[in-house]
């Protein structure tokens, strides 16, 4: 009976190796070669990333409105002298120029890279007087800004407006005191509490003060058709004074 059994078996084992089958399977995975000291390891690294997943780095220092000076020229010497981390060193510092109370204050997103003691010096200070002119506003009656003190490559907006550049770049337009104002830059708005998924076009406004948000003027340099869109866009809002 035994052998007989016996002969049963391995005519069953010989078929399946006939048919190909030579290994056992499972459904569930499983490491043969793990140890259970290893496992122990692997469990210990998992808590220790855990762990350190859960501290939280403490964020920058942001700007208040009572870190910034009360007078325009004391604003003036903090914008070029501050090492605060929402107002990057970039290249030279360039202040702005112009009055308080200048009839249009235009913004740009930084100096040109090629500015020494005047600001938008280049091209696009060329542009922007033209734009000036062409709505009745003389280049020396303008007060010439920028949202950062420096040239720096690729500005994350959304880091320095966290930290606090909205707030400064907010108070430099309250001590300017402009009849109107001209944003410079798409990402710039934001800066100033328009909801950054709207389009720039729907920001009018800088509290009191009339507001007309374009692209950057390295961009308008770049592209007649939207020279010639915000050409509209201004009659349009001159129109509105």
């Amino acid at each position: 009976m035994e052998r007989s059994l016996a002969r049963q078996f391995a005519a069953s084992l010989d078929w399946w190796r006939d048919a190909g089958v030579d290994c056992d399977f499972v459904d569930e995975p499983h490491s043969w070669l793990e140890s259970e000291e290893s496992g122990d390891k692997a469990a210990a690294i998992e808590r220790g990333v855990a762990a350190l997943s859960e501290v939280k780095t403490p964020p920058p220092p942001s700007i208040g409105a009572e870190d910034l000076p009360d007078t325009l020229e004391a604003f003036r010497t903090w914008w070029l002298e501050t090492d605060h981390p929402a107002i990057p060193r970039g290249r030279r510092r360039v202040g702005p120029r112009g009055v308080s109370g200048s009839e249009l204050m235009v913004v740009a997103p930084m100096p040109e890279a090629e500015d020494g003691e005047l600001l938008l010096s280049g091209r696009q200070g060329t542009l922007i007087a033209n734009i000036a002119l062409s709505i009745g506003f003389a280049p020396d009656k303008v007060y010439w800004a920028s949202a950062l003190p420096a040239h720096i490559a690729l500005p994350d907006w959304e880091l320095l407006g966290a930290q606090g550049l909205g707030t400064a770049l907010a108070h430099h337009v309250a001590l300017a005191r402009p009849s109107r104002l001209l944003l410079m830059g798409s990402r710039l708005p934001s800066l100033l509490g328009h909801d950054a998924s709207a389009a720039p076009e729907r920001f009018t406004a800088a509290g009191n003060v009339p507001a007309l948000a374009t692209f950057a003027p390295e961009r308008l340099l770049d592209h007649a058709r939207q020279r010639a869109r915000l050409w509209h866009r201004l009659l349009e809002w001159k129109a509105c004074a």
